[in-house]
C-alpha cells in the first residue's frame, strides 16, 4: 500500500521567518526522495489530464446538470478591489456570499442571457458554473494565479477573446448597482464585481487531495497557513510514518503543487533509516526559492 497526498500551497507564498518548523514533515522531506518539478502545476492540472473533461464538465457532470450544456466553464463570483489604475482579483476566500445572494445574482445573469446560449448555475453560494451552447475557444487563468494580484493581460485569451471579455464587463454592469450588492456595501461587506471565467483539464489523480494549505499561501494569510500546515503535519504526515514505521504501508508520496515550487516527495520504510539525512526548514530546502523569487 502506498498512500499519495495531493497537497496545493504546501511551498508557501508567505514570508521565510513565519513559516514554522514541522516536525513530521521535515523528517519525511529529509529522509525521503525529493524531486521538482520543472513548472508550477495547478491542482487542477495534475497530473497532465489531457483528453479528460474539463473540470467544469466533471462539476456539472457530479452534480447532475451535464445535459443541460454541451460545453461547461467556470465562472466564480469576485471582487474586483480597484488600486490606482489596478484591478486586483480576489475570490471566495476573502468574502462570504450566502446561498440566497447567490441565487439573486445568478437569476439576473440568467434572464439577461436566456437568449445568447449562456446559463448559469450554483453548485454552492461560490462556485458557479456557465453551460454553453458552443465550445469557448479561449485560454483562461486559475483564478489562485491572480488572487491580490492586477488581472490586466488574464482574461480570456484566444480566438474568442473579444466576446469573452465583452462578456466579462457586461457581467460587471449588471452586478454595480444589483440589489445585493447595494445590501453587502450597506454592510460594509465587498461586493460581488461580476465572474471569472476558467476552466482546468479534470485531473484523476487517484491522490487524496488536502487543499487546507492551498488559499492561505495563494493569499500571502501566514497564520491561517501556519494553523493548516501544523494539523497536517500532526494529523496527517505523523500518522503516515508511524504506519510506515509500523510495516503496514511500504511508503507514501505527497505531491506539492502551485505554492512556490512543485514537487513530489516519496518515502520509502528503508528510507527511514538514512539516519545523516538531517531536517531542515521547508523554506531551507535546496531547490526551494525565496519569496521574492517564487
Amino acid at each position: 500500500m502506498h498512500p499519495v497526498l495531493l497537497i496545493p500551497g504546501l511551498f508557501p507564498e508567505i514570508p521565510d521567518d513565519v513559516v514554522p518548523r514541522l516536525p513530521c514533515l521535515e523528517l519525511a522531506m529529509a529522509r525521503g526522495t525529493l524531486r521538482f518539478a520543472d513548472s508550477d502545476a495547478m491542482l487542477e492540472g495534475w497530473p497532465d489530464a489531457a483528453g479528460d473533461p474539463s473540470l467544469a464538465f466533471r462539476l456539472a457532470r457530479d452534480a447532475g446538470i451535464a445535459q443541460e450544456a454541451p460545453h461547461w466553464l467556470r465562472a466564480d463570483p469576485i471582487h474586483l478591489q480597484v488600486e490606482g489604475d489596478a484591478l486586483l482579483l480576489l475570490e471566495h476566500y476573502s468574502f462570504s456570499l450566502t446561498q440566497e445572494e447567490a441565487d439573486s445574482l445568478l437569476d439576473t445573469l440568467n434572464r439577461h442571457f436566456a437568449g445568447e446560449g449562456l446559463r448559469f448555475f450554483a453548485l454552492s453560494s461560490d462556485v458557479w458554473l456557465a453551460g454553453l451552447q458552443e465550445q469557448p475557444r479561449i485560454r483562461t487563468t486559475h483564478p489562485l494565479r491572480r488572487v491580490g494580484r492586477n488581472i490586466a493581460g488574464h482574461l480570456p485569451q484566444g480566438e474568442d477573446a473579444r466576446r469573452w471579455r465583452s462578456l466579462f464587463n457586461e457581467v460587471q454592469m449588471l452586478f454595480h448597482d444589483h440589489p445585493v450588492n447595494r445590501a453587502r456595501e450597506a454592510r460594509r461587506e465587498r461586493s460581488i464585481s461580476g465572474v471569472w471565467f476558467w476552466d482546468y483539464p479534470a485531473s484523476t489523480p487517484g491522490a487524496r487531495v488536502i487543499d487546507t494549505l492551498r488559499a492561505p499561501s495563494a493569499y500571502g494569510d501566514a497564520a491561517a497557513w501556519e494553523s493548516a500546515a501544523h494539523d497536517l503535519d500532526g494529523a496527517v504526515v505523523n500518522p503516515l510514518l508511524s504506519q510506515l514505521r509500523a510495516g503496514s504501508i511500504d511508503g507514501f508520496s505527497l505531491v506539492a503543487v502551485e505554492g512556490r515550487r512543485a514537487a513530489t516527495l516519496t518515502l520509502f520504510r528503508w528510507q527511514l533509516w538514512r539516519w545523516w539525512r538531517r531536517p531542515r526548514p521547508l523554506v531551507r530546502l535546496p531547490g526551494v526559492p525565496p519569496l521574492e523569487h517564487a
